[in-house]
């Protein structure tokens, strides 16, 4: 049996100056070699918690703690930082706070170094290391000028060189695409098998992670709510739901067709099993007839014929010898909800920037309400087109909320009454009238990103591009955001462009998905459509929503289906084999 390695012992932590513990009453215990998911609602305590494994709280922020905390059966509380630091690493969610190197070489090697480790052992630790992150091409290479994924490995790189007896990592996906967010969770899983290590990861995609770990510990309000494997946990789905946690989609359409009564499948965590019993328990004859007849009634999106963009043999490059779109011809129209997918580096971002003007085509078109962009200033396309960025401090200046919204009117000139008629009018639609006194900075993400689109909405754009608007939030946050912005779309009537790398997301809110890939656009149509070409998305390094495919591989190809209420549809016309019922 593993011998016990983290033990919390009614462990409770209040920040100075709050009333609420952030973490109350804490008590479990973790097994040499486990991987433990810990999960919940932003603001559940999960990222205090960590933080508490290796001695940045109390620390670095003061505060009150209570309880114990034993690693391997001694209290951490006679350890300083720096002494954690080499027992319980930690990853953070946003590399850059971590990366402070002039190159990768000297980053991973930078723990090591503190450790007082003669220099053959430093340099056995960085080649062994780089190597398992593939970073052995880039050693001089400084981290800042590396990708998000490039950035995340790095600094995982240098967190293993340190060697400690448990990895930590804080939402190390957050801000990385489908194939940034896969590599992290693979070097975790080759760290734990080859070194049987112990890991920690607070993440909110579970899909991506669930296969990988041990136990799912889930916290809401700062305790724990549940404790266990996670085929165990998952079960509670609906309850999950309800405090803010989604599971996986393949475990909700299993849960939810034992429920009622209609198959018994295996609770699984592996998603290639979960298609092997579904794909067991179909008979030989589908209702197909029944299933068309069934996703006819499914919701589609209407069509849009006027164009408010046109965008004709758009060719980019930063420089002249590097061409980053190739030849793009797109059109987007007016009322529309358009959603932009593709792997980091695709030319997403690219693309949009050519919208409001940020950036200029090397040759072609692009025209915004008929006029070109190349005859155009910035100022006088913000007007059309407003755009907000991934991350909202990138564009909040003031430090009061109110002027933040007045800014843009004011820089173009405004008579003062049409900006506080526009401010005003803003703030009632989205309902944030009453943080206009507020610091932008002291609200939560969610808040700012909801300051940082009202900011736009105030100059009265026609459409709206907004860039990975749900990165970093809970599904809850998410969805949120997301209605607020679709809102906008049916109630104002904007014509909405968004990024995002979440399928899911795209599927629920888009009129149509671009799909762009390489500097091109490789496939467009409605969500069903574009999610109907599973080998184009698998070339692009894409996926189309679990549910999607976990229909398609087990053999229902058609109708297509994009969330699980129009799966549990589909399969409830269905007579599962007997023993699966």
């Amino acid at each position: 049996m593993a011998e016990e390695i983290i033990r919390f012992e009614h462990v409770s932590y209040t920040y100075p100056g709050a009333d609420i513990p952030a973490v109350r009453d804490v008590s479990f215990s973790i097994e040499e070699g486990e991987i433990v998911l810990v999960t919940g609602p932003s603001g559940a305590g999960k990222t205090t918690l960590c933080s508490m494994l290796n001695r940045i709280i109390p620390e670095s922020y003061g505060g009150e703690i209570e309880g114990k905390i034993y690693i391997k059966g001694a209290d951490i509380s006679k350890y300083t930082i720096g002494q954690m630091a080499f027992i319980s690493g930690m990853l953070f969610q946003d590399p850059s706070g971590q990366l402070t190197c002039a190159t990768v070489e000297d980053e991973i090697a930078f723990g090591p170094e503190n450790k007082g480790l003669p220099v053959d052992t430093i340099n056995a630790l960085v080649d062994k290391y780089a190597g398992y992150v593939s970073m052995e091409k880039l050693m001089r290479r400084p981290p800042q000028a590396l990708s998000g994924g490039q950035q995340q490995s790095v600094a995982y790189a240098s967190v293993l060189a340190m060697e400690p007896e448990i990895y930590v990592l804080d939402e190390p996906t957050s801000n990385l695409d489908p194939l940034g967010s896969d590599l992290v969770f693979r070097l975790m899983e080759k760290v734990a098998g080859d070194m049987n290590k112990t890991a920690i990861i607070v993440e909110h995609k579970l899909e991506k992670i669930i296969d990988l770990v041990d136990r799912i510990i889930v916290m809401d309000k700062g305790g724990v709510v549940f404790n266990g494997k996670p085929v165990e946990v998952l079960h509670h789905y609906q309850e999950l739901m309800e405090i803010g946690v989604v599971a996986p989609q393949m475990n909700q359409i299993i849960n939810l067709l034992s429920d009622h009564g209609l198959a018994s499948l295996s609770p699984t965590t592996c998603f290639e099993d979960a298609v092997r019993e579904l794909k067991a328990a179909l008979p030989a004859e589908l209702p197909l007839d029944k299933m068309k007849e069934t996703a006819a009634g499914f919701t589609n999106p209407p069509a849009y014929n006027k164009p408010i963009i046109e965008i004709r043999d758009l060719h980019f490059g930063y420089t002249p010898e590097v061409e980053v779109l190739h030849g793009i011809n797109l059109d987007v129209y007016e009322g529309e909800f358009l959603s932009i997918v593709g792997q980091n580096g695709s030319g997403k971002t690219t693309i949009v920037k050519h919208f409001n003007g940020l950036h200029k085509p090397t040759s072609g078109t692009v025209r915004v309400k008929g006029v070109a962009t190349s005859d155009s200033t910035v100022a006088k396309l913000s007007q059309s087109v407003g755009y907000c960025f991934q991350n909202p401090d990138h564009q909040i200046f003031s430090s009061v909320v109110k002027d933040e919204l007045c800014y843009g009117p004011k820089n173009l000139r405004w008579p003062q009454q049409e900006i506080e008629e526009s401010v005003s009018e803003v703030g009632r639609f989205l309902k944030i009238e009453d943080l206009f006194d507020q610091n932008p900075y002291n609200l939560s993400k969610g808040q700012r990103q909801q300051i940082a689109v009202a900011a736009i909405l105030a100059m009265k754009p026609d459409v709206l591009v907004v860039d990975e608007p749900t990165t970093g939030q809970d599904p809850r946050q998410s969805h949120e955001m997301m209605d607020m912005v679709k809102w906008l779309n049916t109630e104002l009537h904007k014509t909405i462009v968004v990024i995002t790398h979440d399928m899911s997301i795209a599927a629920e809110y888009s009129d149509r998905i671009v799909v762009m890939h390489s500097g091109q656009v490789i496939a467009q149509g409605i969500p069903r459509e574009v999610f109907a070409q599973e080998e184009l998305l698998n070339s692009s390094n894409l996926e189309s929503p679990q549910i999607t495919r976990l229909l398609q591989q087990a053999g229902i190809k058609e109708p297509v289906v994009i969330d699980v209420q129009e799966a549990f549809e589909l399969l409830s016309l269905i007579s599962f084999k007997e023993g699966n019922a």
